[in-house]
């Protein structure tokens, strides 16, 4: 007997026989290939004291197994992206994030104990594929992290090298209940849209410091929720303590990769582009497998007017994680701000294979579609986007895509069904009256769709007189009702704060043609397609189609299809 049970642990580990003893003995066996999200972690019996001390712990979790994914056959959904979904059902992970297994699990205080049972779930056909469940003392925080992350990694299957091993179990402090402190103050973080989870996150970060003073990861822990203080109060002193609490996480700890993201975070913000840079590349060198720190490098090379780096920056992300589909959406929606559609279809493209169900790739590949004039791709693609989750910004741009079909009853039915999903949006209102108005029959309706329009606009106005997007629809709606005077003083501010954005000049071109201004519209038609407005949109607009026998209007085609 012992033999044999010496026997097959042997097999066991040897991966090719560990997966054949598996077969034999009717177990499901763990893919190789592994795209992982895990769940955050649900606490039994209601403790809510428990809660942040559980997101906490998913947070590590994620971030922990995320310093695996050097090897490219792991993948882990970074935890802000599973946070800000905050998807529940095994479906609604799978079709978000294509992932094919979950890690779940439950946390139960009894006593001065900690239960805890997890779970290894393949997406696809909802098997439990591995099970875990162990008790730890409630008071060694350390000890239930070493234990959930050891379970993870052996639910798994996999393959850790002992250095790896040892840096999956540093804590950055020997305070146990620093640690537990630290653990609460990053559950807050999970939920700093609320100003009371950023002000417990501050007190139990204090708390953690008054144990252990040189706990470098909880004074960078502070300056991130300082900095969430400071966006959610714009009061300077929270911006300067956030940076007093970065440096001072740098001044304990050069090399940590948390402090740097800190310091980058924060120059972002306020406008130190140079510095931010340099803090996030230190943040990847120390940690090249977080995804967020990538990300916020492209965005602030982008902002130094350093595309060629941005565009780097993401590859790098993608070369990093070439499974993972968020590299792909970042660098697509970098090429299409570029008006590089044919770049950008290609990412997007890639991101519905990697997670066919995405909405955001799908909405995003429609989207660009819809701007290379592929208007029934489009269509079929954002039909998906919408069975999978009904959004607004899903049926406005299928409407779109019909509209430039001069398909306007398929359009108007469209936009109609985006007004009553987000029925105080100013942008869809002017959709729909657009719809109303080439619609033959119909043009009368346009006239109260374009009023609430004009009426929403004006209350977004007053809350923020700078916002140009929301001026060029004031100024169309009131050009296709012929308030002359409205429509262009709401154009001119417009221009003035966003002088060279395209879709304002596009704005500024239909303005004039339906004020009868045809050469300030082809003059704004001109400057539209200079930065960058989708040509096919300008030619498959019904707005110009009287112009189509104007010398002028060929001219400018012509020079336009030659560019």
């Amino acid at each position: 007997g012992i033999a044999t049970i010496a026997c097959v642990a042997a097999l066991a580990a040897i991966p090719s026989m560990r997966q054949r003893v598996k077969r034999w003995m009717n177990v499901d066996p763990v893919p190789t290939e592994k795209l992982v999200a895990v769940l955050p972690f649900t606490v039994v019996g209601g403790d809510e004291q428990a809660i942040p001390f559980s997101e906490g712990l998913t947070e590590t979790l994620t971030a922990k197994l995320t310093q695996l994914t050097v090897d490219p056959k792991l993948q882990v959904v970074p935890a802000p992206e599973i946070r800000e979904k905050g998807p529940k059902a095994l479906d609604d992970v799978r079709h978000e994030f294509g992932v094919t297994m979950v890690l779940q699990g439950n946390l139960y205080w009894f006593k001065d104990n900690l239960r805890i049972n997890m779970a290894l779930v393949d997406t696809r056909t909802r098997h439990q594929l591995r099970a875990e469940s162990f008790t730890v003392p409630a008071s060694d925080p350390f000890a239930v992290q070493d234990k959930v992350v050891t379970a993870a990694v052996t639910m798994l299957e996999l393959d850790v090298q002992p250095d790896a091993l040892t840096e999956l179990s540093t804590h950055n402090t020997q305070s146990a209940s620093a640690y537990d402190l630290y653990l609460q103050g990053l559950g807050y973080l999970q939920n700093y849209d609320k100003k009371e989870n950023i002000e417990s996150a501050i007190r139990v970060f204090n708390n953690a410091l008054a144990l252990d003073p040189n706990y470098a990861a909880a004074y960078a822990g502070r300056g991130d929720a300082g900095w969430q203080m400071y966006t959610a109060t714009k009061d300077a002193k929270w911006m300067e303590s956030s940076r007093e609490d970065c440096q001072r996480a740098l001044k304990l700890n050069e090399a940590l990769p948390v402090a740097h993201a800190c310091l980058g975070n924060l120059d972002k913000g306020t406008g130190h582009y140079a510095q931010a840079a340099q803090e996030f590349e230190r943040a990847v060198a120390g940690e090249p497998t977080n995804d967020r720190a990538y990300l916020e490098l492209a965005e602030t090379y982008d902002l130094l007017g350093n595309p060629q780096d941005a565009e780097a920056t993401y590859k790098r992300a993608i070369k990093l994680r070439p499974h993972y589909w968020a590299g792909y959406n970042w660098l697509g929606a970098f090429y299409y701000q570029r008006a590089q559609y044919q770049d950008a279809a290609k990412m997007f493209e890639q991101v519905t294979l990697l997670a066919p169900d995405n909405v955001r790739g799908l909405f995003n590949l429609g989207t660009t579609y819809v701007s290379q004039g592929r208007y029934t791709d489009a269509i079929n693609v954002l039909k998906r986007s919408i069975a999978v989750r009904p959004e607004a910004s899903a049926y406005t741009d299928l409407g779109n895509a019909y509209f430039y079909l001069r398909e306007f009853e398929q359009a108007t039915s469209a936009y109609e069904q985006a007004v009553n999903l987000e029925p105080a949006e100013a942008p869809l209102w002017w959709n729909l009256g657009d719809g109303y108005y080439w619609m033959p029959g119909k043009r009368g309706q346009s006239v109260g769709a374009y009023q609430k329009a004009i009426s929403l606009a004006q209350s977004n106005l007053r809350v923020n007189p700078q916002d140009a997007y929301i001026l060029g629809i004031l100024a169309i709606c009131h050009a296709m009702l012929e308030d002359k005077k409205p429509a262009l003083d709401a154009l001119q501010a417009g221009l003035r704060l966003s002088p060279n954005d395209p879709e304002t000049r596009f704005k500024a071109a239909l303005v004039y043609k339906h004020l009868g201004d045809v050469s300030q519209s082809l003059s704004w038609l001109d400057k539209a397609a200079s930065v960058g407005f989708s040509k096919t949109i300008i030619r498959d607009s019904p707005d110009f189609d009287d112009l189509r026998n104007d010398k002028r209007f060929q001219k400018w085609l012509v020079k336009e299809n030659q560019s």
